[in-house]
């Protein structure tokens, strides 16, 4: 059986870094949005926890909104809209082509695992130029259930037809890899400038996206 290789997407894959520009004309700092994303996955793992389940798409807009409270500045009324169509188009981090050629190339069937909403992602995977090199494009919103719950991980290993233990997720979050040990998946985690493990969960291997590719694809 081919290994089976789930991919996160959003910074592992693509680069959150060109709604910089967006978040610097709204409130005069393009370092807030960063903050912006965090707000947002603190807003993906509370309804996640609670089972107060709503799609990424609807918390990316919360998320502008409590960002917007934090700071004490208006939200501009097109920034959600502009921030939606940004995410759509997103472009590959330097080394993701490259990365997952050498996988693909490797035998490895891999997957994309995401919390954005199908729609979005096939949209990024086309606009990134990537789409030709997935097998299969997941979603947890397909069963209401967003990344670290174990039921988006579970639903990928079903799709996939795979078993957790011939199978690796690959992501530069903390959180998604301490997600995946706990479905039973090996993990690795990519390093990108200003991600961190969890210390009490590291993966199994880290390091840029090529070196974690050769890793894998060495057994």
């Amino acid at each position: 059986m081919p290994t089976t290789v789930f991919l996160d997407v959003n910074e592992t894959l693509l680069d959150l870094s060109a709604l910089d520009p967006h978040f610097a004309a709204a409130f005069g700092d393009a370092q807030t949005r960063p903050k912006w994303f965090a707000e947002l996955l603190q807003l993906a793992l509370t309804h996640t926890v609670t089972g107060d389940y709503r799609d990424f798409s609807v918390l990316g807009e919360a998320a502008l909104h409590a960002l917007g409270q934090k700071l004490g500045q208006p939200v501009p009324a097109g920034l959600p809209w502009q921030v939606r169509a940004a995410m759509r188009q997103l472009p590959p981090h330097p080394d993701t082509r490259a990365a997952l050629e050498r996988l693909r190339g490797g035998g490895a069937a891999l997957y994309a695992l995401t919390n954005n909403p199908l729609p979005v992602v096939q949209a990024q995977l086309e606009h990134a130029g990537l789409g030709d090199l997935f097998t299969g494009v997941l979603s947890g919103d397909t069963v209401q259930t967003l990344k670290p719950g174990r039921a988006a991980y579970l639903h990928g290993l079903q799709a996939a037809g795979a078993d957790a233990t011939d199978s690796w997720l690959v992501a530069a979050h903390g959180w998604d890899i301490t997600g995946a040990r706990a479905a039973g998946l090996r993990t690795a985690f990519v390093t990108r400038p200003g991600q961190a493990q969890n210390p009490l969960a590291p993966a199994d291997l880290s390091g840029p996206l090529a070196e974690v590719a050769g890793t894998i694809l060495a057994g």
